[in-house]
């Protein structure tokens, strides 16, 4: 038996495709680009252009193969099943629950999904080898209970749920007793992690206690989840990266009461002002959505204005898309696509901007890099505080973490 496996969408796919790939392996399937037996496709729905993208692989997966049989599973696969339950080839469709699961593939059962989307419970697995030479993503937590307004992965994904501090210790060991310089904790909302107890703030601590030369990046945390004891543990502590990402979403209070985000634009300020009395080095990036419904010039202005007060180093923008299911569908005001796309352009502008003042910053300083790519001369790689540098190779090799004065930005 063989297989292929298609991955869309976020790093938590990648990592559960890669679950996936090693449980194949273990069962004595033979990876096969060519003439696979069984294709899984792992889908995206986070917005209506990633679910396009999705049936359009789907098809050319159809026409390029079509003695395969196909598993459609994921996102996407969990709100939108009928779509894929239609298209020949398809001998299995399965959502966000059990994705992962290969000892039914020939069983009968073509509709596998659960609808029940908010009884899902954490299905524990793990990878023994990373994707990436130098660096390892290690997932901790899945589903969300935010509901933000525009959002459809509390639907797709089920509720917040975390994976056991056991499990996770272990993974972290393997990856480091492999090599690993540098482990992202992520997941769908990593902020809402709590294993009976046991917060995120406790497993940082647990985690940055093992001897080594290692670096932890948290992928994303929500304003509303950090306090003052959670900014200290990354004070002076050489194991976590000196980088915060911040969803801000907008910077207006109505607009933010609209997403059903859960602060204020002054409230936001004040959190980002903590952070930096703590941690005045800090790198903070951010997504912002640009043309929300009835998003006026004034709210605009609003993102404009916390942006540039909290000097964002990188900004992920994009424009409002409409998703069906989501509450901030049927919310009026519609703005023209134009508009949202002329608005992400100052967004993106800015950001630029923004990189290269905080770069500035600490061009004269001595800067440690994770070598993730190694060009003639050059080496390439993040600093702690998520600035892609360049820097002049001294037979160095990729996956080594090193300390370098001079250097130059690279845009990313």
């Amino acid at each position: 038996m063989t297989y292929k496996i298609v991955t869309l969408g976020c790093k938590v796919n990648s990592y559960e495709s890669s679950v996936l790939e090693k449980k194949l392996l273990e069962a004595g399937y033979n990876k096969d680009d060519i003439n696979p037996t069984y294709i899984f496709l792992n889908t995206c729905a986070v917005t209506s252009t990633a679910e396009k993208q999705d049936r359009q692989t789907l098809r050319r997966l159809i026409n390029k193969f079509p003695n395969s049989k196909i598993v459609v599973l994921g996102c996407s696969a969990q709100v939108n099943k009928d779509d894929y339950l239609s298209y020949k080839n398809v001998i299995k469709v399965r959502g966000s629950q059990n994705k992962t699961t290969i000892d039914d593939l020939n069983i009968g059962v073509k509709d596998d999904v659960n609808p029940s989307f908010r009884s899902f419970t954490y299905e524990d697995s793990s990878i023994s080898k990373s994707a990436y030479p130098s660096k390892a993503y290690l997932k901790i937590q899945d589903g969300c209970d935010n509901f933000c307004s525009y959002c459809i992965v509390p639907y797709a994904r089920g509720r917040s749920r975390s994976r056991n501090r056991e499990s996770i210790i272990n993974e972290f060991k393997n990856y480091l007793d492999n090599g690993i310089k540098e482990i992202i904790l992520g997941g769908i909302d990593v902020s809402s992690f709590d294993d009976n107890g046991y917060s995120l703030k406790d497993l940082l601590k647990e985690l940055t206690s093992f001897d080594g030369e290692y670096r932890i990046r948290v992928s994303s945390i929500e304003i509303s989840r950090i306090d003052e004891d959670y900014i200290k543990i990354f004070k002076d502590n050489k194991h976590l990266a000196n980088h915060f990402h911040i969803p801000l979403q907008s910077g207006s209070t109505r607009i933010l009461k609209l997403m059903n985000r859960k602060y204020t634009k002054e409230e936001f300020l004040n959190k980002v002002k903590l952070i930096k009395q703590i941690l005045p080095d800090v790198a903070l990036s951010s997504d912002v959505i640009t043309g929300f419904p009835s998003e006026t010039i004034e709210d605009f202005n609003d993102t404009i204005d916390v942006i540039k007060k909290v000097n964002f180093m990188k900004i992920h923008v994009f424009p409002y898309s409409e998703r069906k299911g989501t509450k901030a569908v049927l919310l009026d005001g519609s703005i023209d696509k134009h508009i949202r796309s002329e608005r992400l352009k100052i967004v993106e502008q800015l950001s630029k901007e923004n990189q290269q003042n905080y770069f500035n910053e600490f061009k004269d300083t001595q800067q440690e890099i994770l070598i993730e790519r190694i060009v003639e001369d050059n080496i390439y790689g993040y600093s702690s505080n998520y600035l892609y540098l360049e820097a002049k190779n001294n037979n160095y090799k990729i996956g080594d973490l090193i300390k370098v004065s001079d250097f130059k930005l690279i845009e990313k």
